[in-house]
């Protein structure tokens, strides 16, 4: 036993897991865990440039799949199936960032977000279904973040769509547990990578936006390394017990805290920690 749930021997090479977003950053060092114990690895990435990286190794396969194109999506996962066999992890770990004041945002914008995050993990979760409900057995991983379980500041449309996956994973293990799949949640907190979220700005908005952006480029040093998440994301995929959410440590930190405290109490924490906006009566003597 080892963290939530039961770990499952690594010594099956037949074993496949599919990772969307592979390219870089957290995708990319999912796949080199996975494929460090022992696994073959379906790495999805969108542009069909970031394959090569992945050419040399027989049990690596790199596979266009773009989460904006069911077709692309279908024709991904039936290239991986006829390479493999099967699928037996999914990670859902792609996705984009976008941050700033709704009002602010066009509705193109807010749409295009969703379809990737949202309609685009559950476009790839209904291509794997009917081979993984065949066999029986299979395991699909949603990657969150603590947004997906905490409102902030200026990030809604971000954090509404991490929410989603939260709520779909929750609904669907219902529906799957029959047929031996099983749904995990990864929840991290800050990663240390080159993802960046598209910001957009607006006057009215811009001291709170510019304290943002602030507070998070300050964060970037402490946070994760991708390969810690990474195995936080194997861990999940290969338990055998019923967990279904998965935080990073310091997620798990802030989710305890967050079930202890008032709400009032946790907004004004929020409102320091990301905006510095300090209780009337306090200064600020940093």
């Amino acid at each position: 036993m080892r963290g939530n749930g039961s770990i499952v021997p690594d010594n099956r090479r037949q074993r496949v897991v599919l990772v969307t977003g592979a390219s870089g950053g957290l995708g990319k060092a999912t796949v080199d865990h996975f494929h460090s114990r022992g696994w073959s690895v379906a790495a999805a990435a969108r542009d069909p440039r970031n394959l090569h990286l992945w050419r040399s190794d027989g049990d690596v396969f790199g596979v266009r799949l773009d989460l904006l194109d069911q077709a692309s999506v279908k024709a991904a996962v039936a290239e991986v199936e006829e390479r493999f066999g099967h699928i037996d992890v999914l990670v859902n770990n792609a996705g984009t960032g976008l941050a700033g004041p709704l009002e602010a945002m066009e509705i193109p914008t807010l749409q295009k977000h969703f379809e990737t995050n949202v309609m685009g993990a559950i476009s790839v979760t209904k291509a794997v279904l009917p081979g993984m409900r065949r066999k029986r057995t299979g395991t699909i991983v949603n990657v969150t973040s603590i947004a997906g379980r905490l409102g902030l500041p200026f990030m809604a449309p971000y954090v509404a769509a991490k929410f989603a996956l939260e709520g779909l994973a929750e609904s669907l293990r219902y529906e799957l547990a029959p047929f031996g799949i099983k749904m995990r949640l990864v929840e991290p907190s800050g990663i240390r990578t080159s993802f960046q979220h598209e910001w957009i700005s607006d006057a009215p908005y811009e001291r709170e936006i510019a304290m943002l952006r602030q507070h998070m480029a300050d964060g970037m040093a402490k946070s994760l390394l991708p390969e810690k998440v990474a195995s936080v994301i194997y861990r999940a995929a290969v338990s055998t017990g019923s967990t279904l959410r998965f935080p990073t440590r310091d997620a798990g930190l802030l989710m305890l805290i967050k079930s202890l405290l008032p709400d009032s109490i946790l907004q004004a924490l929020i409102r320091v920690a990301f905006l510095k906006e300090y209780p009337t009566g306090y200064e600020d003597h940093g």
